[in-house]
């Protein structure tokens, strides 16, 4: 009973979270030789069309702890307006003649994608617009710890928002079952340095949940970390 009723509101949080707040996509791309700025400047032309038909559209440099890799990421209100885009852009002729103009001289390779869904079901895909440093940390939840995992996340949310960090937490979807992806973001390098610093102070509520955390049980792997920057 204690199963199915866990299962029943995990399922319940992840409908209310997809159907109300923002949804995201992430396409990864690695620039082939030399051709870095060119890729850069397709996606910049690629983003104009995407926010003429209703997304809101980072260009990301991932930076320390990843390959050098350029996230393009595309964000709705709510899962109606991403149904809504999808069946757009299959019928959009300004992007069907772009994609057939880019991929005479291709600039990259796509190497990843996936679809996620914000838990927060009061932020939509606006509070995004912005240049933005940030730090990603994605994990992989074992099999019925959703939950704890989220109270987790959650007591850790507080703690960062005190030292300056927005927390956005993100349940993966199409490409990332299992995964959930941990998101600070800040205004520059200074405030992540600054808020980083705070977190590591002896005595401090981080390093004292930390040590009060560190018996408890796994119930979730960390598949990365790292960090990146705003470029439109």
């Amino acid at each position: 009973m204690k199963t199915i009723k866990i299962l029943l509101l995990t399922f319940i949080m992840f409908q209310s979270a997809a159907n109300f707040a923002d949804v995201g996509e992430v396409y990864q791309w690695k620039a082939f030789p030399g051709k870095t700025q060119q890729m850069l400047e397709n996606m910049q032309e690629a983003a104009k069309i995407h926010e003429a038909e209703g997304a809101v559209v980072a260009i990301d440099l991932l930076n320390i702890g990843s390959e050098p890799l350029v996230n393009y990421v595309l964000r709705w209100d709510n899962s109606k307006d991403y149904a809504a885009f999808k069946d757009q852009a299959n019928q959009s002729e300004e992007w069907l003649e772009y994609w057939a103009r880019v991929n005479q001289d291709p600039s990259g390779e796509m190497v990843a994608s996936f679809a996620a869904n914000n838990l927060d079901q009061t932020k939509k895909a606006s509070d995004f617009k912005g240049s933005y440093v940030y730090s990603v940390t994605t994990w992989k939840v074992d099999p019925g710890k959703d939950l704890e995992l989220i109270e987790r996340f959650m007591e850790s949310k507080s703690i960062l928002e005190s030292t300056g960090a927005r927390v956005e937490i993100y349940a993966g979807n199409w490409g990332a079952p299992n995964e959930y992806h941990y998101l600070l973001m800040y205004d520059s390098w200074a405030d992540l340095e600054k808020s980083f610093s705070e977190l590591t102070t002896p005595g401090g509520e981080w390093m004292s949940m930390m040590q009060r955390r560190a018996n408890d049980e796994q119930i979730a792997e960390q598949l990365g970390f790292f960090t990146g920057t705003t470029f439109n």
